[in-house]
C-alpha cells in the first residue's frame, strides 16, 4: 500500500493535523478505514486543493506503523497532484485535469530526487 503523510504541523480543534494522501482514492480509503477515519472526512475540491485526509499526530504514527511512508511537503504535493488527477478524471473536470497534469511537471524532480 502506498500511502504518504507529510510533516504539516497546523492547529485544528485542539489537534495537531498533518495530510494524509495515496497512490490511489482506493488505497486512501483503505488506509483511512484502517486508522479510523470517516469517510465524511475525506475532502475534494473545490473545498480543499486536492483528495485528501486531514489526520490527526496519533492517526499519523498509526497510518506510519501500518506503512505509511513519511514525505516532505514538496514530495507530498507531487502524490497529491497524482490521487487529484485521478480524482478529476473520474469527475470529468478537464480544467482540474490540466492542472494537476502542470503540478505534476512542475514537481516530478522532487520525486527523481528522493529515488537517487
Amino acid at each position: 500500500m502506498s500511502v504518504y503523510v507529510d510533516p504539516a504541523k497546523f492547529p485544528f480543534r485542539g489537534y495537531i493535523m498533518c495530510h494524509m494522501i495515496a497512490d490511489s482514492l482506493n488505497e486512501l480509503h483503505i488506509m483511512a478505514d484502517l486508522i479510523g477515519m470517516e469517510r465524511r472526512w475525506f475532502q475534494t475540491p473545490p473545498n480543499a486543493s486536492h483528495p485528501h485526509y486531514d489526520i490527526p499526530e496519533d492517526k499519523r504514527l498509526h497510518a506510519i506503523s501500518l506503512g505509511a511512508v513519511e514525505v516532505c511537503s514538496r514530495t507530498a504535493l507531487h502524490y497529491a497532484a497524482r490521487l487529484g488527477l485521478e480524482w478529476s478524471d473520474m469527475m470529468g473536470d478537464t480544467t482540474k485535469i490540466n492542472k494537476f497534469k502542470r503540478t505534476l511537471d512542475r514537481t516530478q524532480r522532487y520525486i527523481t530526487q528522493m529515488e537517487s
